[in-house]
């Protein structure tokens, strides 16, 4: 999440969840912060940040390409403009030991970044997906299992910005519970590249409030 989205989270948790913190236009640009946290493991430099939750995937798969780039670039190639195995002038596939200097690189390379796919997935996602031989077609397969196909993309996004416009408190549903609710709405209308402008976001939250809350806090 960018620090503007963590700053408009932040201003509503903080405002409207803390008894002795009253809301003023000052605190009402700060971060919101533990509880909204959706990022499991950021990785360093010697292991990719893993993907803990299939709902993370929008930006998990930012902070992975980065980590590849800047670590494992070959692999990176291989990923990005798929690994094809070396053949002889015949168009017939070589073995490892006929492998030139180039291809055994090449071939290092995808391996590593097939490696480097399973490590990074949690196990019990990777075993969902339906992928071919090489490291690219694992990445093709988490990105259809993640926003699904053409169809099924097209029918979330309407139902999310359905879920957007009819959004409010719930019976017997504390403010904290409505605004993590709020922020999980949030990453879903961001992943499925839904903009919405920082003032309609902070508009539908405060119409959401409780009316004794917006009388409490305003």
């Amino acid at each position: 999440m960018s620090d503007y989205g963590e700053e408009f989270y932040n201003t509503f948790y903080n405002a409207f969840t803390s008894e002795d913190t009253p809301i003023t236009p000052k605190n009402a640009t700060k971060v919101i912060s533990e509880s909204l946290s959706y990022d499991n493991v950021y990785g360093n430099h010697q292991r990719p940040p893993k993907l803990m939750n299939i709902e993370d995937y929008h930006w998990w798969f930012e902070r992975f390409e980065n980590w590849v780039q800047a670590y494992a670039y070959d692999s990176w190639i291989c990923l990005t403009l798929g690994y094809v195995k070396p053949r002889n002038e015949r168009r017939e596939l070589i073995t490892l030991k006929d492998f030139t200097a180039d291809d055994k690189k090449e071939h290092s390379a995808e391996l590593r970044m097939k490696t480097l796919l399973q490590q990074s997935i949690r196990e019990d996602i990777f075993s969902l997906l339906q992928y071919g031989e090489t490291s690219k077609s694992i990445w093709e397969a988490l990105k259809v299992k993640a926003e699904g196909g053409k169809d099924i993309k097209k029918n979330k996004i309407s139902l999310l910005k359905k879920e957007f416009d009819m959004f409010s408190c719930m019976k017997n549903e504390t403010v904290r519970q409505m605004i993590e609710r709020f922020c999980h709405l949030k990453i879903e209308l961001e992943r499925f590249e839904i903009n919405k402008e920082r003032e309609e976001m902070v508009d539908k939250l405060v119409e959401a409030l409780p009316h004794e809350m917006i009388g409490k806090h305003m």
